[in-house]
C-alpha cells in the first residue's frame, strides 16, 4: 500500500474468527459490550459510558444524512456508539493495520439485531488523505453490490497525543488536526447550521491551544458555530475536553458536564467568566454552608453561570477557593435542589466545628471523640492530607466513629490570612443531601 491509499475492510465473522485468535472480548464493566483490544489500545480507548452519553447527546434529527466517519477510528468504541445509537452506517480509518482489523471485528461483534450494517467499513490508511479514503469506501461499496455514494455525516476526530505529558500541544496530535478538517470539509454533508464536527481533545489543552483551533475551525468552516464541552466524571478533575461544531453545536460557545456511568447527571451552558476568591481573617460562622464543587466548572469558566442557578436572591456566597481538586464555596443558604446545580456539588453542609491542626495518626481519637460530642458518627476526610497517611488516617477514624449513632460530616482546609501570615483552618462540615 503506497502513501495516500486505502485498503476496505469489511467487518465479518471470517474477520472476526481471525480476531479472536489474537485477543478475546471482554467487556470493561458488567453490562457494556465487549470488545477486542490489545492491553495497550484498552489503555486508550474511550470508555463505552462516556462513548455511548457522547451519542445520546446527538439528536439524530439535526445530523445530515450519510454515514459516520472516524478519521483515527482505534479500537471503533466511539464510532459503534455513534452507529448503534444514532443508527446511521459507520466508517473508520486507522492506520496501523492490526487495529484496523480489530476494529472491524468489533464492528461486526457488536451488530447483531442492528438495523442493515452492508455500508460499514474501516479502512487501513491515513485519515489526512479524504480523496483517497472516500473513493477506497466508494469503491469497496460497489464491490458488495451497492450503489450508492453515500457522503460524511459527521466527521469524528480523536487524534493520538504523547503518553503521560503534563501539558500537551496541538502540533503533538496524530493526525495533523488541520490536515484531516481541511481535507474532509468538502466532503461533509452540510445542515441547515453547517457540517457535523467532533473532535475530541486532550483536556490539558490551555487557553492558547483552544484559541488556535478556534480559528483552525473559522478557516475551515467560516461562518458555522461550535461549542466547547468540558466533562467529570466526579473523580476531581476534567476528563474529556471537546468541541462540537455546526448541525451539533448548542447555542453557547462553552458546555459543561457531569456524567455517571450511564448518563449525564448536570448540564451547564454559558460565556466563560474569571472566579475570584476571597481571603479569609477569621474562621467562617458556624452554621455557615460550604460546598465543595467539581472543579470541572472552572476549567470551563462557567462556575458564574453555575452559581446564578445555584444561589437564590437574598442568598450570600464567596468562593473560599478557586483551584486544585476541591474548589470551595461558602454561602449562607442550602443551594438550589435542581439536578444541573446539585450534579456539580461533590459535598456540601453547615459548619459545626472548626479545628486548627491536621487530623494525625495520634490524634484522630480527639478528632472522633469531639465530633461525636457534636452528633457526628461519620467524616469523610475531603482536605489536603499527606497521600500515603490518607488512607490510614481515614480508616482509623472510621473506626473510632463506628459505634456513633450520628450525622454523616466531611472535613475540609481553607487558608486564612493574619497579619501577613497564613495558616490551615480546618473545618467539620454536617452534610445535608
Amino acid at each position: 500500500m503506497t502513501e495516500g491509499e486505502h485498503v476496505a475492510l469489511r467487518p465479518s465473522k471470517e474477520l472476526l474468527n481471525r480476531a479472536k485468535k489474537r485477543t478475546k472480548p471482554k467487556s470493561a464493566r458488567k453490562g457494556e459490550p465487549p470488545f477486542l483490544m490489545t492491553d495497550e489500545m484498552r489503555r486508550l480507548s474511550t470508555p463505552w459510558s462516556v462513548a455511548s452519553i457522547r451519542a445520546e447527546q446527538i439528536d439524530p434529527l439535526v445530523l445530515p444524512a450519510g454515514v459516520i466517519l472516524d478519521a483515527a477510528a482505534g479500537s471503533g468504541v466511539q464510532l459503534i456508539a455513534y452507529s448503534k445509537i444514532l443508527k446511521r452506517p459507520a466508517l473508520g480509518i486507522e492506520l496501523d493495520e492490526g487495529i484496523a482489523e480489530l476494529c472491524a471485528a468489533n464492528m461486526h461483534l457488536n451488530s447483531e439485531g442492528d438495523v442493515q450494517r452492508s455500508l460499514d467499513r474501516v479502512l487501513v490508511g491515513d485519515g489526512v488523505s479524504a480523496d483517497s479514503a472516500i473513493s477506497a469506501y466508494w469503491a469497496s461499496l460497489r464491490e458488495g453490490g451497492t450503489r450508492a455514494h453515500p457522503p460524511i455525516a459527521m466527521l469524528h476526530l480523536d487524534p493520538a497525543r504523547p503518553k503521560d505529558a503534563q501539558s500537551h500541544s496541538i502540533e503533538e496530535m496524530k493526525p495533523d488536526l488541520k490536515s484531516v478538517i481541511k481535507a474532509w470539509s468538502k466532503h461533509l454533508h452540510t445542515g441547515p447550521r453547517g457540517p457535523a464536527v467532533l473532535l475530541d481533545l486532550s483536556p490539558r489543552l490551555d487557553s492558547v491551544q483552544r484559541a488556535m483551533i478556534d480559528g483552525i475551525l473559522e478557516t475551515c468552516f467560516p461562518g458555522c458555530g461550535w461549542t466547547w464541552e468540558w466533562l467529570s466524571r466526579g473523580g476531581g478533575r476534567v476528563d474529556r475536553l471537546s468541541v462540537w461544531v455546526g448541525s451539533i453545536s448548542s447555542k453557547k460557545g462553552r458546555r459543561c458536564l457531569r456524567i455517571g456511568r450511564k448518563r449525564v447527571m448536570a448540564s451547564i451552558e454559558g460565556t466563560p467568566a474569571t472566579p475570584h476568591a476571597v481571603a479569609f481573617n477569621k474562621p467562617p460562622d458556624f452554621g455557615a454552608w460550604i460546598s465543595i464543587i467539581d472543579p470541572v466548572l472552572f476549567g470551563s469558566g462557567l462556575q458564574k453561570s453555575w452559581l446564578n442557578r445555584a444561589i437564590t436572591g437574598g442568598t450570600g456566597s464567596s468562593w473560599v477557593r478557586t483551584e486544585g481538586r476541591r474548589p470551595l464555596l461558602i454561602h449562607t443558604d442550602p443551594l438550589a435542589e435542581e439536578e444541573d446545580v446539585r450534579g456539580f456539588v461533590v459535598a456540601t453542609g453547615q459548619i459545626a466545628q472548626h479545628r486548627l491542626t491536621p487530623p494525625e495518626l495520634h490524634t484522630i481519637d480527639l478528632v472522633a471523640s469531639a465530633a461525636a460530642s457534636n452528633g457526628i458518627g461519620k467524616i469523610t476526610l475531603r482536605c489536603g492530607l499527606d497521600p500515603s497517611l490518607h488512607p490510614t488516617l481515614q480508616r482509623r477514624l472510621d473506626k473510632a466513629l463506628k459505634e456513633v449513632d450520628g450525622d454523616r460530616a466531611f472535613m475540609i482546609d481553607m487558608d486564612l490570612v493574619r497579619g501577613g501570615t497564613g495558616h490551615t483552618l480546618y473545618v467539620i462540615c454536617r452534610e445535608h443531601h
